[in-house]
């Protein structure tokens, strides 16, 4: 080997090589490099890990969401609740178009895996309803027997810190049953005058244990509800911290106020929000866009004079987000002087649905000529394409 470097010559052409004599042998054996190898990644692990841990310890990423089980970013069910209990001892199960509309919304855009309505009603009254009940009351309990059970529940009369405080609105034992009922599923509650207005997909997806809306009512109201949860609307996890803390308190923390559960399940949600993944507060319009006072029924749901408003252009889901935002803005470019925008809105809370029934039927929506009809025309041209109504009913088709 030395004779092979001693003749080398630097003056040699590059083409032009001086072998060199055979290496002595110092191969080692393919499980030797092999250790080697491991031994140097795992070296490089160590080190990166000494140096990262006292910047991000597992504690504090935990802290911030980061590392936290897969359970907790588990999907809110696909479960649909809601409450239709008695109003007096004499009331029979009677639906109007909006309670059928409210549901077959949830089915089009929730796709749940049930429809719970849970209920003080027993069996007979709800088969006598489903066979002689009107029109509307027999198409709802008919229509989805699969999918729709009809979950009995006991109504709560007494609450309080003592078991002294008795219950007497419709709404307030409403709310205790909701909560106690929802905390067991999880999924999302809504009253029947709540129409779901597009895909809850993204809000379902999105990690969060609760989520849920603030709500206003306007001008006219004292400042007690404004600002509020609204608890028409929500969705959960089965369990959620949210769900066990209020069905835990609600009963110890009623006074009979009117406010009095709205007020308390705000602060609770707000104190949750400091929490990884526990609640989502979204804004009045995600929920309840409009509020219970006439100023803003009335618009709602009375019909508006003159031309009505066109069709918008269909958006599809897929779209690039940037053709589907120009869409969107063409629509809104094309809305008549009235029109309210639901553009950001999940939901619609109808507040007083009640009062303006005459003005909820498939013939007035479809008109496109109130701002009810233009956030729920395409449901209910979905009704119509799926083959529930002919779209014609009008006002006193329910009557029989």
């Amino acid at each position: 080997m030395w004779e092979s470097i001693r003749s080398f010559s630097f003056f040699q052409r590059s083409h032009e090589y001086t072998p060199l004599g055979p290496l002595p042998s110092i191969a080692f054996s393919a499980r030797y490099r092999t250790v080697i190898k491991v031994g140097i990644a795992v070296s490089i692990l160590v080190f990166l890990a000494i140096i990262i841990s006292p910047l991000q310890p597992v504690a504090t990423a935990r802290k911030y969401g980061i590392l936290n089980p897969f359970a907790d970013h588990d999907p809110i069910p696909s479960i649909v609740h809601f409450v239709y209990i008695r109003t007096g001892a004499d009331s029979t199960i009677n639906f109007g178009f909006s309670s059928f509309l409210s549901v077959f919304a949830s089915i089009l855009y929730i796709n749940p895996t049930k429809v719970y309505i849970h209920t003080d009603y027993d069996i007979s009254d709800i088969e006598d309803a489903a066979l002689k009940g009107t029109r509307w009351t027999r198409k709802l309990l008919n229509t989805w027997p699969e999918l729709v059970v009809w979950n009995q529940v006991q109504v709560p009369n007494y609450a309080g810190p003592n078991e002294n405080q008795r219950i007497d609105a419709v709404q307030h034992k409403s709310d205790f049953i909701r909560w106690d009922t929802i905390a067991e599923y999880g999924g999302v509650y809504m009253d029947f005058d709540v129409v779901t207005l597009r895909p809850l997909t993204p809000l379902l997806t999105s990690g969060f244990a609760f989520i849920a809306g603030r709500q206003y009512g306007g001008k006219d109201e004292g400042g007690n509800i404004n600002g509020t949860i609204n608890n028409g609307a929500f969705l959960t996890k089965k369990g959620s911290a949210m769900s066990t803390i209020i069905k835990r308190e609600q009963h110890a923390g009623f006074n009979g106020a009117w406010e009095a559960n709205l007020k308390s399940m705000t602060k609770t949600a707000e104190y949750l929000v400091s929490i990884p993944n526990q609640v989502l507060i979204l804004d009045r319009h995600a929920f309840a866009p409009t509020h219970w006072f006439p100023d803003s029924t009335d618009p709602l749901f009375n019909p508006q004079e003159g031309l009505s408003s066109p069709e918008p252009l269909e958006i599809d889901s897929t779209l690039d987000p940037i053709k589907a935002y120009d869409l969107v803005v063409k629509n809104r470019r094309a809305r008549r002087e009235w029109e309210m925008d639901f553009s950001s809105s999940y939901m619609l809370h109808a507040f007083a649905t009640s009062r303006y029934q005459h003005h909820i039927n498939p013939r007035m929506i479809l008109s496109r000529t109130s701002n009810y009809g233009i956030a729920t025309w395409s449901i209910v041209k979905a009704m119509v394409e799926q083959g529930l109504i002919e779209g014609t009913e009008g006002e006193h088709y329910g009557d029989l």
